[in-house]
């Protein structure tokens, strides 16, 4: 069981030290904890949810984690703190206040190849407002290497770009699922935790024609044809073997999210959307689908590469893309997203091209597949 109420010391800054109960609870989410590892990194991929049980406002002001090998000896140490180290988790937190929660995502996501990840030791530091008081608290995390059991390929062929996929400030990894709004979906996982944006590209990197985009012209909501994007269209294949466990057809490919429709079907944020059950507790799900591009129904068998439907830009889409994850479940309110190792692909690196017979990919990528 991955959740921790810790009793730890309570440490009052009046001159002398006394000792008290810690209203402090720490849990990992998700409870299981994966890593993935290439040739160079290791990366984890999980958040801390921190409950503020007192009747204070508390400040997270530092974080440090210790690493340990098979044999319980200190291998790593690191640290981030609102004073020499600054870090996203921290400086763009507020307290948490009294009675509430917050979920903090693990801001120590990348460790070299040569650090045994047996155990991660956690001290969090807290202080009140006034910075008269404060507490410490320890979690203890063990993770696994999750080897993925689909044989998988890369679902568009010929030159693509990760636009977004799942490092340490990609979208799919800072979701919130305890923000109100996904608390009234009813969502309390994060499916897309190890999900890619895969856009179709050109040599120069560029994925749609016409002039450039100014000012993120999308968040803007400044109108683009959809037939300007290369990838518009272009057929999408299945990643492994499986059958097909759910389909949504019929959305139009105008880049709107209705909230009513996922109230009602929790999946419908991905339009028209195609999820296999690999039939081994992994899913892969491909979302915004072309309108009337499906070629599969539910209950069939599909191989992989087999074509089964076209990128769109329907549902909550910014632009034509694929969206891809593999994931445990068929659902979003209460299944986790999973690591993903892709097979024969190539890796463009400007002038040399490395081709991986398996391996990992994340954001800003450039690959090609056959």
């Amino acid at each position: 069981m991955n959740k921790y109420t810790l009793i730890i010391s309570l440490l009052l800054n009046i001159g002398s030290f006394a000792q008290t109960t810690s209203n402090i609870t720490i849990s990992i989410k998700p409870e299981k904890v994966y890593f993935e590892r290439n040739q160079n990194n290791q990366f984890l991929n999980f958040d801390f949810l921190i409950e503020n049980n007192s009747n204070k406002n508390l400040v997270l002001n530092a974080i440090e984690v210790s690493v340990f090998d098979e044999n319980n000896k200190l291998a790593k140490r690191d640290f981030l703190n609102l004073y020499s180290r600054e870090s996203l988790e921290l400086v763009s937190q507020k307290p948490i206040a009294s009675h509430r929660s917050k979920l903090l995502f693990n801001p120590f996501t990348v460790f070299d190849i040569a650090i045994p990840l047996k155990k991660l030791h956690y001290k969090f530091s807290f202080c009140n407002e006034d910075g008269k008081e404060h507490q410490v608290v320890t979690v203890d995390v063990s993770p696994e290497l999750y080897q993925t059991k689909t044989n998988l390929i890369l679902p568009v062929k010929g030159r693509i770009l990760v636009w977004d996929g799942h490092d340490t400030n990609s979208h799919h990894r800072r979701f919130d699922y305890t923000d109100s709004l996904f608390i009234k979906r009813g969502t309390t996982m994060n499916f897309q935790r190890y999900g890619y944006d895969f856009v179709v590209v050109d040599e120069l990197g560029t994925m749609y024609t016409g002039k450039p985009k100014i000012n993120l012209e999308w968040y803007d909501d400044v109108a683009d044809a959809n037939s300007d994007y290369l990838g518009f269209g272009v057929p999408i294949h299945a990643t492994g073997d499986g059958i097909i466990n759910d389909v949504r057809e019929g959305v139009e490919d105008n880049r709107l999210m209705n909230e009513a429709e996922i109230l009602k079907n929790e999946k419908a944020y991905g339009g028209n959307y195609i999820i296999i059950d690999h039939q081994n507790g992994e899913f892969s799900w491909f979302g915004h689908l072309k309108q009337g591009s499906i070629t599969v129904k539910k209950g069939q068998k599909v191989k992989q590469g087999e074509i089964i439907g076209a990128m769109g830009a329907s549902g909550n889409s910014l632009f034509p893309h694929l969206h891809y994850e593999l994931r445990n479940g068929d659902g979003a309110k209460h299944v986790e997203g999973l690591p993903s190792y892709f097979s024969n692909y190539t890796q463009v690196l400007g002038s040399n091209k490395v081709v991986v017979k398996k391996g990992l990919v994340n954001s800003g990528d450039i690959l090609e597949s056959k």
